[in-house]
């Protein structure tokens, strides 16, 4: 987990200090609180491995967001999953993740990154041999304003949850999850 966590806050770094030039009046005000967010959804499996789970998911994912530079937000997010196949619970918390917004204006494309821990009762799936498990996500989304203290989002996200190689073998399960959520401050 450690080159994973290494490789995505290099990825981060280089995101976050890239200058957007040829854009004027970043997204992110100078002074901006941190701001709150909703996310709920629901998400299929994806076999990016020899994976069988053919287990589907809801997931709510509260966080907050703080600036870091006029594209560029630092998130710590929770993850409160519930898959529906054989039935079960995952319940973490996501502190290394990365929001990076492109373009101008009310409705705003962005790219995001994000890795963490969990705790899952899943252990009968041939992907999750632990209770204690890693988190990796990577999204794409649209944020549209609102109003100058409220935007919606939606996002399509892959999540990839596994045990960081600690028991054999380690196929992870990977879920592409579509997200509708609300911000605020």
């Amino acid at each position: 987990m450690t080159v994973k966590a290494g490789i995505l806050a290099s990825a981060l770094t280089v995101l976050c200090a890239t200058p957007l030039r040829a854009q004027s009046e970043p997204p992110i005000p100078l002074h901006r609180p941190p701001e709150w967010g909703l996310n709920a959804g629901y998400g299929i499996p994806v076999r990016l491995n020899s994976s069988t789970s053919n287990d589907k998911l809801v997931l709510f994912e509260p966080g907050v967001a703080f600036r870091v530079s006029g594209r560029c937000e630092y998130l710590v997010e929770g993850h409160f999953a519930r898959y529906l196949g054989p039935g079960g619970s995952m319940v973490g918390a996501l502190p290394l993740s990365g929001r990076l917004y492109l373009g101008n204006g009310r409705v705003l494309p962005y790219v995001s990154l994000g890795a963490g821990v969990g705790w899952t009762d899943l252990t009968a799936l041939d992907e999750i041999d632990r209770r204690f498990n890693f988190l990796l996500q990577g999204s794409v989304g649209v944020r549209g304003a609102t109003s100058d203290r409220r935007a919606w989002t939606l996002e399509a996200r892959l999540s990839h949850v596994s045990n960081a190689g600690t028991v054999k073998p380690n196929y992870g399960l990977n879920m592409l999850v579509v997200l509708g959520g609300w911000r605020f401050r």
